[in-house]
């Protein structure tokens, strides 16, 4: 009687120890799941917000192009000569327009060291065009990569020590 009670003590352990491991599988899996998941959120609210910043930016540009059509096509009406055009449109334009390019530009800040470039160049052609030569997004600081951190680089050096 008691070589049989050792036997059904010993069959209890076992499946025990297995419902165990597996339900310290399923946690595991389920921070996992739940950390991936927070991550993917976070990196969805990143590009959201990157988004929204282009587009109102991107509105901002449309504005400019607006503005300076509007210009261009003021100064075509009221010009009483066409060799008046680019000294009119300095005038008004500022430090916008470039004349020795011929081009109107300007930035538009953005978050992260970046901009919204965009180069713009007026025609008199009809009753006044704008063309766009140009209209993305730069950098505007230059981006350096961090190597302070010492990195091994499977030889000895001369700040390490050989253990001699």
């Amino acid at each position: 009687m008691a070589k049989q009670e050792i036997r059904y003590r010993a069959n209890i352990g076992g499946p025990s120890l297995i419902l165990i491991f597996i339900v310290m599988c399923l946690v595991t899996f389920g921070m996992l799941s739940l950390s991936a998941a927070k991550s993917q959120r976070e990196l969805a609210e990143r590009n959201a917000s990157a988004v929204k910043e282009y587009y109102l930016t991107d509105s901002e540009g449309e504005e400019f192009y607006q503005m300076v059509l509007e210009e261009v096509k003021e100064i075509k009406r009221s010009a009483p000569e066409p060799g008046d055009y680019e000294e009119l449109l300095a005038q008004e334009l500022g430090d916008y327009y470039l004349p020795e390019e011929g081009i109107v530009t300007t930035q538009i800040p953005m978050a992260h060291s970046q901009a919204l470039s965009i180069e713009l160049s007026p025609s008199f052609l009809g009753e006044g065009q704008v063309w766009v030569r140009k209209w993305k997004v730069i950098q505007t600081e230059d981006y350096t990569v961090d190597t302070s951190m010492p990195v091994y680089h499977g030889g000895e050096s001369d700040n390490q020590e050989t253990g001699k």
